[in-house]
């Protein structure tokens, strides 16, 4: 069991490996963009014919698909951004902290496996299935989930 001032302190440090890894995600995502185009306007300048027109639509493809996931970074950031998580939660909700008889859960954002201060986390958005049924639920509830007991312990 932990106490409130460390289930804060987890939950902070939750949310800046979760931020950290997003940011360099989309660090990452920038750099492929800006290669793809700086590819796409080598190849203008060097092919001619079909073989432009298809290589330059693959290309193009690759570029739509790198912006899609760009923008769902973008939004997994925009939205925890959004949460506080320094706020105690006394029942689950987004940004609360679960502490219950099948592991810690954080509802957030959909992340999944986190380890923090030595804590091993999911992190789940407030839409994945197990979170619809915590929602609301406060310590002392229990549920079923995938035919397994969940007892929750505490709630941060």
């Amino acid at each position: 069991m932990m106490t409130i001032t460390n289930a804060k302190s987890l939950k902070t440090g939750i949310r800046d490996i979760c931020l950290k890894a997003l940011q360099q995600k989309a660090n990452d995502l920038q750099a492929e963009l800006g290669q793809l185009r700086d590819g796409i306007a080598n190849e203008s300048k060097s092919s001619m014919g079909d073989k432009y027109e298809t290589t330059r639509e693959m290309m193009q493809q690759e570029i739509n698909r790198v912006q899609s996931q760009l923008a769902g970074v973008a939004q997994q950031l925009f939205a925890l951004n959004a949460i506080n998580f320094e706020r105690e939660c006394t029942f689950a909700e987004k940004g609360a902290l679960i502490e219950s008889s099948q592991g810690c859960f954080l509802i957030a954002i959909a992340y999944g496996a986190v380890k923090s201060k030595g804590v091993n986390c999911f992190v789940i958005s407030d839409v994945a299935p197990l979170a619809k049924l915590l929602l609301q639920k406060q310590a002392g509830d229990g549920l079923t989930f995938n035919g397994k007991a969940l007892k929750i312990f505490n709630v941060y």
